[in-house]
């Protein structure tokens, strides 16, 4: 019974986690990517952490480079959609340097 235990445990813990590796497509992932990149300057951009050109340079080729990687088009409509009308990305001043 012991090995059988032991045994379950070493294979269970062999195959589930690469298994877990592949949780994600391509698109979710970039999806997910594109996000918290924008998230991240915004966010230093409203701390002053970053200035004005750089806040737009940035947000503008991570939105760019967010539409080119997500493939999926339902999860390409719901990044834009974020970036256009998420409240914290207004609160924060970062909805003006989209163009």
């Amino acid at each position: 019974m012991k090995l059988r235990t032991i045994l379950f445990a070493t294979i269970s813990g062999i195959f589930i986690p690469l298994n877990s590796v592949n949780a994600f497509s391509k698109p979710e992932y970039y999806y997910g990517f594109s996000w918290g990149s924008v998230t991240a300057i915004c966010t230093a951009y409203s701390i002053n952490a970053i200035s004005e050109s750089d806040a737009s340079m940035m947000l503008n080729s991570l939105v760019k480079a967010g539409n080119e990687m997500i493939s999926d088009p339902k999860l390409k409509n719901s990044f834009n959609n974020l970036i256009k009308f998420d409240n914290g990305f207004k609160e924060n001043g970062c909805s003006k340097f989209i163009k």
